[in-house]
This record gives C-alpha cells, sequence and structure tokens, in this order.
C-alpha cells in the first residue's frame, strides 16, 4: 500500500503540496489529474521516493515501484534492446532470459525489428514506446505514469492503452497515472484525484453516466485552467 499522511512539499518558494493525504492499496488503479504546473509530475516522483517530503510522512509498501517519465530517458549510448535488457539483468534475470523479454515486449508496442537502433534514430512516440516497454517488462507491482501517451498518435494510442490494460489485468498492479487528457484514462482507471493549489483531493463522479465522465472531468480542468477574472 502507497499512504500519504499530511504531506506538504516545498520547491524553492513553491509550495506545491499542503497537508496532502493519499491512499493506494495493492491492484488499485488511479488517475491523476490538475492543470499545467499544479504539481502532478512531483506527486509521481514523492511516490517513486525521488522527492522527500517538506512534511509529513510517505509510506509506499510496494516492493517494487517503477516510474515511467513523460520524457523517455532512454541511455543515448545503448541500443534500443540494450535500455529494455540492462534494467532486467540488474533485476537478476540472466542474459539470455533479458533479451528474450527485451524482444518480447519491443515487439508488443510494434517495435520488433528496432532493436539494434540507437536512441537518437527513433521518433519521439518510438522512444516513447520504448520506455513503456521497459516499464512494462520489469514487471513493476506499482505503476507510475507520467503523461506516457503524449507523444503518441490517436491510432498508435488506443493500442498502447489497450495493451495496459491488458497488462494491467494480468499482473495485478496498481498504476498511479497522470494525464491532461481524461479520455484516455477511462476504462485504464477505477477512481480520479484532483491535484490543484497545494491540494489532492478524491473527485467525486457520483450520479454521473459513464459516457458523461470524460466531459465531466475535461470541462472541470478547463475551469481550472481558466485565467481569473
Amino acid at each position: 500500500m502507497l499512504e500519504w499522511h499530511g504531506v506538504d512539499l516545498v520547491l524553492g518558494e513553491r509550495r506545491v503540496f499542503a497537508d496532502a493525504s493519499l491512499r493506494l492499496l495493492p491492484g488499485e488503479r488511479v488517475g491523476i489529474l490538475g492543470p499545467s504546473g499544479a504539481g502532478k509530475s512531483s506527486l509521481l516522483r514523492l511516490a517513486a521516493g525521488l522527492l522527500k517530503p517538506s512534511r509529513g510522512q510517505v509510506e509506499n509498501g510496494f516492493r517494487h515501484p517503477v516510474l515511467a517519465f513523460q520524457e523517455p530517458r532512454l541511455l543515448p549510448w545503448c541500443r534500443v534492446a540494450e535500455n529494455l535488457e540492462i534494467p532486467l539483468q540488474a533485476s537478476g534475470l540472466d542474459r539470455a532470459t533479458a533479451r528474450w523479454m527485451a524482444s518480447h515486449w519491443l515487439e508488443r508496442v510494434g517495435l520488433a525489428g528496432h532493436e539494434r537502433a540507437w536512441p537518437h534514430q527513433l521518433s519521439g512516440g518510438m522512444a516513447q514506446r520504448v520506455a513503456l516497454a521497459r516499464a512494462f517488462s520489469i514487471e513493476p507491482d506499482l505503476l507510475l505514469l507520467d503523461e506516457p501517451f503524449s507523444a503518441l498518435d490517436p491510432a498508435l494510442r488506443e493500442s498502447l492503452l489497450d495493451l495496459c490494460r491488458d497488462w494491467l489485468a494480468s499482473s495485478g498492479a496498481a498504476l498511479l497515472c497522470v494525464s491532461h487528457h481524461p479520455a484516455e484514462l477511462i476504462g485504464l482507471v477505477e477512481r480520479f484525484a484532483l491535484v490543484n493549489d497545494g491540494a489532492l483531493q478524491p473527485f467525486d463522479l457520483t450520479g454521473y453516466a459513464a459516457d458523461q465522465v470524460a466531459t465531466v472531468l475535461h470541462q472541470t480542468l478547463l475551469a481550472l485552467e481558466a485565467p481569473a477574472p
């Protein structure tokens, strides 16, 4: 379980979170929404242990969390397959198994035949797919995704969303996913939380029909991002 208790986060002179609380159970899937600059990515970094709270406590009982950043963050001196094989071997797999896993997941994201390519030879969308394949292949029990589908065209985005849903269903992993596009999270997450003005709050969708949820969430984000009168 991942749990926050009265978390404050101050970065420089900016208060990102004030007395924020969060609970994520094993296997639970939560979408994180909020306006640009609200602190959504900082939330994931706190969950991954890359940031420490200024006050309060973050308890992470998950043994194997993995964070996929919005930027692919591939190792430029390693070929595509090696970007998967290195963390797989670091997790304890032998070289042959790591190579097989890398090939398998690159095929799953539509990049079979690109194993020997260098990262600089990839388009932004291809590099993002490599990063997703790397995250899935490590088999985390908590997957933290920071706008992972932002660099993909609509058809490929939907294909990878289906892959992500299938992987979550088979792995039983928990998910925290940040997105600026609520519609892509429908069917991927079970509930939503809203980050705004230092607060982290559950988003109450009680009473809305399934086909209304994306519209309600989108309108809420537009309202939060609108300039003050």
